[in-house]
């Protein structure tokens, strides 16, 4: 009998629907996906830049359906939420008193790289979020 170790964890992939009573949920299976990956010190930035994306498709694209994925990459993790709107993700630059509008500025400033890749009847937004271990790096 040979019993074969699994040298990678798989990626994550869910579909969902991204109303606000599921996003703590997906917020601690983020958390947990990215500690069993070896990243600890990027689970709150990665899970941060995941809920954000998953309340954007509640808040602007007019259906709560999506799917989320997680990848493990050798000097971090990807997060991908793809929903069914081909608008892209648009800035904003609130007023101090505003209560929303600060999502992307917010992936912007914990991820090393993000954006968005529109498809036929869907977009991926996509962030990166590395870490500086020099040995990742190397």
């Amino acid at each position: 009998m040979t019993i074969a170790a699994e040298t990678d964890p798989p990626d994550y992939h869910q579909d969902l629907v991204a109303h606000p009573e599921n996003l703590a949920i997906m917020r601690r299976i983020v958390s947990a996906h990215v500690d069993l990956w070896g990243f600890r010190e990027l689970a709150d930035s990665v899970t941060l830049c995941a809920h954000e994306l998953l309340a954007n498709v509640d808040r602007h694209t007019g259906s709560p359906h999506c799917t989320i994925a997680l990848r493990r990459r050798p000097d971090g993790v990807r997060v991908t939420v793809t929903d069914t709107n081909t608008d892209s993700p648009t800035p904003c630059d609130p007023d101090w008193a505003t209560e929303s509008g600060r999502g992307l500025a917010l992936i912007s400033g914990l991820a090393e790289h993000f954006g968005t890749v529109i498809r036929r009847g869907s977009k991926d937004v996509w962030a990166e979020i590395l870490t500086s271990r020099p040995s990742a790096r190397a």
